[in-house]
């Protein structure tokens, strides 16, 4: 075709033409470059993680229990248009998602499920649970996941988590650390995390969503700045031994609205949410039952340290994390029949807590 233009238009009108002509080539060349990878076992889970590209697609059976003794790796980055998803089918038409499990045998250290570094990833149709295993003669048994979805590094970025459901690990359903920002979280799924060691006592923290780190050396700061995350439309609970979300000092803007969290199993901790950070919003939540743990539904403290994690915020550069500042908790519903449950505990310095918004929520 190239050569029929250059024996019947004039070299002026050429130019433009092909132009045109090479732009369509390179558009058609991106919208076929994306491969699909249908994966039958773990091993293909993992191959196709090592050499996915933006907007490539991972494709797990539905129904079917992928077992693990080394975590997912997600660290390829997507773009803006060309999205990285890892997803599963079901060809039977039941609409059962792909269980990632544990081998039920010792693994790599402190095994998590799905470790994701990458940015413009989207993640659907995932269900994460552990298996107990004795680790050691006359000790206790443990979930197979300390963590089921871990997000950590500035590089994890801009990635959307729907319609996963995470339960039964040994510690935090999902984590978000080390400056991991905006990302969203939708139509999650999570209960029945963490484990008791007897009756009275559980060792291991338990929480839904753990959001940037109790760590308050200056040189672990990176782990405790997280940003801009959304959880929405969600279910959380029951069986949470730990707080359903527990937003750290230095984290910010986490926006938690439009949930459900059940609360009427026992826990060890005293309240459901946890707000040490700042610029953090709870809007428009249920809160179902209370435990006799509870005393507080929503905590909002200060975390002072000697060596504090530093931020840029509201034009200052470099400053100590405001922590408990400028949060808001606006109209959300609690249900109970304790009337020594206090809605909104706010523990913050008297200088500070005209800055924090706490209104129409009602019981």
């Amino acid at each position: 075709m190239k050569n029929v233009i250059n024996n019947l238009a004039p070299k002026r009108l050429l130019s433009p033409l092909i132009i045109s002509f090479s732009l369509l080539i390179a558009n058609i060349n991106v919208l076929y470059a994306s491969d699909i990878y249908q994966c039958a076992t773990s091993k293909d889970v993992y191959d196709a993680l090592d050499t996915v590209k933006p907007g490539d697609t991972i494709v797990l059976q539905g129904g079917k229990v992928y077992e693990i003794d080394k975590s997912f790796k997600l660290h390829a980055n997507g773009s803006d248009k060309n999205r990285i998803t890892l997803t599963s089918k079901d060809s039977t038409g039941q609409g059962r998602y792909a269980v990632i499990s544990t081998v039920g045998q010792k693994k790599e250290e402190d095994l998590v499920a799905i470790k994701l570094s990458g940015s413009f990833w989207n993640i659907s149709r995932i269900e994460i649970t552990g298996k107990k295993v004795s680790l050691h003669k006359g000790y206790w048994n443990t979930h197979g996941f300390r963590i089921g979805l871990y997000l950590l590094g500035s590089g994890s970025h801009h990635n959307i988590i729907e319609d996963v459901h995470i339960h039964h690990t040994h510690n935090t359903a999902v984590a978000i650390r080390n400056e991991s920002h905006h990302n969203t979280f939708r139509r999650m799924k999570i209960h029945h995390i963490g484990e008791w060691l007897d009756k009275d006592y559980n060792a291991h923290e338990g929480e839904g969503f753990y959001i940037g780190s109790s760590k308050g050396l200056e040189e672990r700061g990176k782990m405790a700045r997280a940003h801009n995350i959304t959880i929405e439309e969600s279910i959380l609970g029951p069986g949470l031994l730990g707080q359903y979300i527990d937003i750290k000092y230095a984290a910010s803007f986490v926006t938690v609205r439009n949930n459900i969290l059940y609360c009427y199993e026992k826990s060890y901790n005293e309240e459901v949410v946890k707000i040490a950070g700042f610029a953090n919003i709870i809007k428009d939540n249920k809160f179902i039952g209370s435990n006799k743990n509870l005393t507080r539904y929503i905590q909002i403290l200060n975390k002072k340290t000697d060596d504090p994690v530093r931020v840029d915020y509201l034009d200052q550069k470099n400053i100590s994390a405001p922590t408990g500042r400028d949060n808001t908790v606006v109209n959300n519903v609690f249900y109970t029949n304790d009337p020594k449950i206090l809605v909104v505990e706010i523990d913050v310095a008297p200088i500070d807590r005209s800055s924090v918004i706490v209104e129409n929520n009602k019981i």
